[in-house]
C-alpha cells in the first residue's frame, strides 16, 4: 500500500511515509469518509489543504480534504487533522439541473444523471472536468423515475438504496480521469460457490455487536401526486395487513404529470414511494471487528453470512461500510452488514 498527496489536477505532492492514525472508511450507498492524523511539519502543513487529495493505491476510491485542524498539545506537540470524503463527494456539488424522464436499468438511470448533469451538461460551466463514465456492466432491473431539482449524489442515493448498488468515482492516475462505476457485490453467502461466513466459531472475528430496531419502520406509503382532492392521482407503494401494515404518505406533487400517459406516470409516483420507504425499514446489523488473517474472500457490497449460534442469530446479508483503522500500534478492520437504525437528519430527509 502506498498513500500520496494529491491537488486536484492529479499531480503528485507528496508521498505519506508516516503519519499517527488514519480511518478508511467505503460505503455502499453513499461517499465514504476518512480522517487521518500527522505530526506537523511545515511541508506537510503546506500540501495537506481542503480539495487536496488522499489517494491510497489499494483502494477503489480517493478521497478529497474538506476539512482541516491544527492543535497543540499542553506537552506542546503539533499535530494537523484532515478528514472528508471519497471523491464521489463531487458529486454532491450538482443538482439535477432540470426536469428528467427516466427509464431503463438503474444502472442506465444514475449513468445518464451522471452524464447530464456532470460530464456533458447543456451548460458548459455546470461541467466537472476529470470525469467520465466508467464500463457499463448491464446489470439488470427496470426503473422509471422522475427527478426535478434534486441533488444529485442524493438523488443517486436513493436509487443505490432501493436497487441495492454502489456507486463511486474510480481514480485512473494514469489518465488523470475519475471514472463514474456502478458495482454490485458478490453473492458470497453460506451455500454458494465461494461463501463468505463471518462468525466467532471460525475464529474471524474478535468482537461483534448486533442490534435489532424497528421503532421507524413503515410498510407501505401512499403517494399523491398531480391534481387536487378527488382528482389528485395517487398510487401505493409496498403494502402489509394487519400489524404488519405500518403507513406513510408522501407528498409527490411536485413531479409533473405533463405530457406523460397516467400509466407511467404512476410508476414514477411508485418509484419515489419505493425511494422513501427505503428510509423507514427494519434495521437489522451486525458490527464485527474482523480477524482479517482468518476472514474469507470479500469486499463492499458482497452478500455474505454473519451467524452466532449461541445468540440464535443467522443473517444472510450485505456488506454496507468497510472502516479500516490504521495507527502505529494496529491495524483493525470494522465491517458493518446490513443497515443500522435510520438517523434522524435522514428520516428528515426523506419526509421531504
Amino acid at each position: 500500500m502506498e498513500i500520496y498527496i494529491l491537488d486536484s489536477s492529479i499531480n503528485i505532492l507528496e508521498v505519506i511515509s508516516t503519519y499517527e492514525a488514519l480511518i478508511w472508511n467505503p460505503k455502499l450507498h453513499e461517499p465514504g469518509t476518512f480522517r487521518a492524523s500527522f505530526i506537523f511539519s511545515e511541508k506537510m502543513n503546506r500540501v495537506l489543504q481542503l480539495g487536496n487529495l488522499i489517494y491510497k493505491t489499494d483502494e477503489e476510491e480517493t478521497a478529497v480534504i474538506t476539512k482541516k485542524e491544527l492543535k497543540i498539545n499542553r506537552n506542546g506537540e503539533e499535530h494537523i487533522t484532515v478528514q472528508g470524503y471519497m471523491t464521489s463527494r463531487y458529486l454532491h456539488a450538482r443538482i439535477v439541473w432540470q426536469k428528467m424522464l427516466l427509464s431503463g436499468t438503474p444502472e442506465e438511470v444514475m449513468r445518464k444523471m451522471v452524464y447530464e448533469n456532470v460530464i456533458a451538461p447543456a451548460d458548459k460551466a455546470r461541467k466537472i472536468p476529470g470525469i467520465a463514465l466508467g464500463e457499463e456492466k448491464g446489470y439488470g432491473g427496470a426503473v422509471s423515475k422522475q427527478v426535478t431539482f434534486d441533488n444529485l449524489q442524493e438523488a443517486l442515493t436513493d436509487l443505490s438504496k432501493v436497487s441495492e448498488l454502489g456507486y463511486r468515482l474510480r481514480l485512473n492516475q494514469e489518465e488523470r480521469l475519475f471514472y463514474f462505476e456502478v458495482y454490485r457485490g458478490t453473492d458470497r453467502r453460506m451455500g454458494t460457490e465461494t461463501p463468505c461466513i463471518f462468525t466467532r466459531d471460525f475464529g474471524n472475528v474478535f468482537t461483534q455487536e448486533y442490534m435489532e430496531d424497528n421503532s421507524n419502520y413503515k410498510s407501505i406509503c401512499l403517494i399523491g401526486g398531480a391534481g387536487e382532492d378527488e382528482d389528485r392521482i395517487r398510487t401505493t407503494a409496498g403494502g402489509g395487513e394487519g400489524l404488519e401494515r405500518w403507513e406513510l404518505f408522501y407528498n409527490a406533487a411536485g413531479l409533473s404529470a405533463k405530457d406523460i400517459p397516467e400509466a407511467e406516470y404512476i410508476k414514477q409516483l411508485q418509484q419515489k414511494g419505493s425511494e422513501k420507504l427505503a428510509s423507514y425499514y427494519v434495521a437489522s446489523a451486525f458490527e464485527s471487528k474482523i480477524n482479517q488473517g482468518k476472514a474469507m474472500e470479500y469486499s463492499l457490497g458482497d452478500y455474505v453470512t454473519c451467524y452466532d449460534n449461541r445468540w440464535g442469530i443467522v443473517q444472510n446479508t450485505q456488506i454496507k461500510a468497510i472502516e479500516k483503522n490504521y495507527s502505529k500500534e494496529e491495524e483493525s478492520i470494522i465491517i458493518t452488514f446490513g443497515d443500522d437504525a435510520p438517523t434522524l437528519v435522514s428520516l428528515i430527509k426523506a419526509k421531504e
